[in-house]
This record gives C-alpha cells, sequence and structure tokens, in this order.
C-alpha cells in the first residue's frame, strides 16, 4: 500500500488541475443548491419561492454537465495540454 502514494506530494499535471477544478465547480454548485432550497423554505413569497427553486433546477443541471466533464477528465476522454 505505501507503494501507491508515493510521489503524491508532487505538482499537479495539467489535467489533475482540471479535473479538481470540475470536482470543486460541481461541489460548489451543490453546495448552493443546499442553500437556496432552504431560503426558499422560510418565509418567502410563493413567487419567490419559485424562482430560487427554478434556479436550482438550472445548478442542478449545469452540476450533472460538470460532474460529467470531470469523470470525462478522469477517464482520460478530455485532455488538457500542458502550460507552457
Amino acid at each position: 500500500m505505501p507503494d501507491l502514494i508515493e510521489g503524491l506530494d508532487g505538482p499537479r499535471t495539467a489535467q489533475q488541475e482540471l479535473f479538481y477544478d470540475l470536482e470543486d465547480a460541481a461541489a460548489v454548485i451543490g453546495w448552493s443548491m443546499i442553500e437556496l432550497t432552504r431560503m426558499a423554505s422560510v418565509g418567502k413569497t410563493p413567487d419567490e419561492a419559485i424562482a430560487l427553486i427554478k434556479i436550482c433546477a438550472l445548478l442542478k443541471a449545469q452540476q450533472e454537465k460538470i460532474s460529467f466533464y470531470a469523470g470525462e477528465v478522469k477517464a482520460g476522454a478530455i485532455l488538457r495540454s500542458e502550460a507552457e
């Protein structure tokens, strides 16, 4: 097992940076949806609540897209060249 974790302290490749950036973006979107859903449920007018729920639906679609892209990056289907 120790040999599996050797060399992980070095700089990330451009591919790894892209993967982690996409994962982070998906996580932020997920957190935002939770907060917006909470806001929609407490003391908002029906119109405000509906607007927040629509925003959550749009964010969910984007989160799924970004998560899919992150999976493609991890699988090597999307490649990012090294920055020069």
